[in-house]
């Protein structure tokens, strides 16, 4: 074998262990058609919040966001407008959306509230929109969501769960840009209702 054919070899397989180790690594969180584990917590205004008595109601939107990693996340502030915009459109289908909002930081509850109030100077936050406060990534960990790398939180992630506590559909990103749109989830929400 020539020298050229045996950097071809290791090349095609560098290839395939680097893809493998890039697709092992991005597998995080729940997994479509599983049924997703309930959790309960405290809202950013302090009242109790529990997942499991929304979804006996109906389908539920469920929003993983970075929280606060020491800073507020422009990309979730855009993320969240763009849900913002839509509200009707979930009310339409009547879907609330839980927004996960985690950290490990004193506070977390302010630092939620210093978030929203760009987006509240809009437009108040609608009635069927919750900020649920995910103190020490009890939430985020409970998912198997935590992005453990430095300035990083939770994986941005979306979810639809039926009314019996299934996922119907999930997008859970590796990065910070690549995140459900609310277009994406009323689309989805048009299809199954």
């Amino acid at each position: 074998m020539n020298q050229l054919s045996k950097l071809l070899i290791i090349a095609v397989f560098t290839l395939i262990a680097s893809g493998q180790a890039l697709a092992e690594a991005v597998v995080a969180g729940p997994i479509e058609g599983s049924k997703f584990k309930d959790f309960s917590g405290t809202t950013m205004n302090g009242v109790p919040f529990k997942l499991s008595k929304f979804v006996e109601k109906g389908t539920v939107a469920v929003v993983m966001l970075r929280g606060f990693p020491g800073y507020q996340c422009p990309v979730c502030s855009t993320q969240v407008a763009g849900y913002m915009a839509k509200s009707e459109e979930f009310e339409k289908h009547n879907t609330p959306v839980v927004f996960i909002y985690p950290g490990k930081v004193k506070d977390l509850d302010k630092r939620a509230k210093e978030f929203t109030s760009p987006l509240e100077e809009k437009v108040d936050l609608p009635s069927n929109f919750i900020f649920v406060i995910d103190n020490n990534y009890k939430i985020t960990n409970l998912l198997d969501l935590r992005w453990n790398a430095k300035n990083e939180t939770a994986y941005p992630a979306a979810f639809i769960i039926d009314h019996k506590g299934y996922i119907q559909y999930l997008k859970v990103s590796d990065n910070h840009h690549d995140r459900a749109s609310a277009d994406e989830i009323i689309e989805f929400l048009e299809i199954i209702h």
